[in-house]
Order: C-alpha cells, then sequence, then structure tokens
C-alpha cells in the first residue's frame, strides 16, 4: 500500500483466498463547506474481497486511541464485494456540522470479511483491517501547539513527552534527540496526537546522562518540521 504512515493497517489470520487492498486517499478532511468524500478502494489481488464499513468516533485516553460506533459519518455501500483486479468507490458524508472550536476525529474501517473457499483448512492468509482518519475542521482557524518535556527514569532511560495544546490533531514522525558528547536518540514509533491530548516515548540512551543535560529535539510532522531545545529533568 502506498503511504501508509499514519494510516492504521491490521492483519486478521483467517481461512481464505489472498485479496490485496489499497484506499485512496489514506486521510479525509472534512470541513462546513466540505462535507462530501469519495474513496476508491482496489483490490490487486488474485480473489475477490468483500468488505465492510465501520465507521467510529475517535479520541484518546492516557496515550492510547480509543474508538466508539458513530452515526456522525454516513458510508456508503456498506458492503460490497470487489473483484480480484478490480475497484470500488465508497462515498463517506459528514451527517453533523463542525464544532465551534475543537478538530473532530474519526476513523473509517474497511474490513475484510472471511470467505469460506473449497481449500479452507490449507493455510492461513490474513485478512486487512484498514482504518482512514477522518478529521473535521473546526469553525474557527485550527492549529497544533507543541509543548515538550524530557525527564529520567533512569541513568539510561528517559522519558520524552509531546502535548498537544492546540485545536488540531498533529502526526509526529521521524523523532531525533540529540545530546552532549553526540548522544543520538531516535524513537521508531509515528503519533497521533490529538487536540488537548499527549503521547510518551520511552528511550535507552547508549549511556547516563545526567539531570539538566540540554538536549535538541528535531522531527517531522504533518504541519512541518519540529524543532525545541529541552533541559532533561
Amino acid at each position: 500500500m502506498r503511504h501508509l504512515l499514519g494510516l492504521i493497517v491490521c492483519v486478521l489470520p483467517i481461512w481464505a483466498s489472498a485479496a490485496s487492498l489499497d484506499v485512496d486517499p489514506i486521510r479525509v478532511t472534512f470541513s462546513a463547506k466540505n462535507t462530501v468524500a469519495v474513496l476508491t478502494l482496489t483490490n490487486a489481488g488474485t480473489a475477490p474481497a468483500t468488505v465492510q464499513l465501520e465507521p467510529v468516533a475517535w479520541s484518546q485516553d492516557k496515550g492510547e486511541d480509543v474508538y466508539v460506533p458513530s452515526r456522525d459519518l454516513l458510508a456508503t455501500p456498506p458492503i460490497f464485494t470487489v473483484p480480484a483486479g478490480g475497484k470500488q468507490i465508497v462515498r463517506l458524508g459528514l451527517r453533523v456540522p463542525p464544532s465551534a472550536k475543537q478538530e473532530l476525529s474519526y476513523r473509517l474501517y474497511l474490513q475484510e470479511v472471511p470467505q469460506a473457499t473449497a481449500n479452507q483448512g490449507l493455510g492461513v492468509v490474513m485478512a486487512l483491517r484498514i482504518g482512514v482518519p477522518v478529521f473535521v475542521e473546526p469553525a474557527v482557524a485550527a492549529k497544533p501547539v507543541m509543548g515538550w518535556t524530557v525527564k529520567r527514569l533512569s541513568d539510561k532511560q528517559i522519558e520524552l513527552s509531546a502535548a498537544n495544546n492546540g485545536n488540531a490533531h498533529i502526526l509526529i514522525h521521524d523523532i531525533k534527540l540529540s545530546g552532549p558528547d553526540k548522544v543520538s536518540l531516535a524513537p521508531q514509533q509515528a503519533a497521533y496526537i490529538l487536540p488537548a491530548k499527549a503521547h510518551t516515548w520511552v528511550l535507552q540512551s547508549p549511556r547516563p546522562l545526567p539531570a539538566g543535560a540540554q538536549l535538541q529535539l528535531d522531527a517531522d510532522s504533518d504541519a512541518g518540521e519540529l524543532h525545541a531545545k529541552l533541559v532533561l529533568q
């Protein structure tokens, strides 16, 4: 699949023929003036794939994603079959007005439905579950506002925290912390951080870093490059 950064793709073991699914676009943004979107699901595999749509509201609690079934999004057709080498158009519509002050967050899950086959029991393949992020811009201008802290958990273990104090999400990736004596730490996990939420990474340093050490943070995001000078607490 193309450009999977920030797109949730789960694989579930099932007894079925092999399908290969790709969705475009991989993210949807709604506004008061733009409440309808079209996605194209392509099956590049050798067998047909039956897919079911599930819109969910997306929030975060203590750094973990939380999903709840929602009727705020209308997704059609709710279930369909894509032939091998074929495509399916999915229409997505917003059924609620945007928030006055803060961006709303959802995901549209596209779940491959297991199919019974004549070869059932001869092998296990993967059923895809694709989560497309859906954001609804508020009535006012929206942007993330980041605050960073870094503290020692032990001599060689460091916790990096990012708090989004803005009213729009941010997707952070390619993070690098540079410290004294050319110590360089790079979390591998990209993360969405929703408005008024936070995320933490625990990092292992190759050698002890003292409290008060000066650290330089550099990262990329869907809102542009991020840079900050931090003091290890």
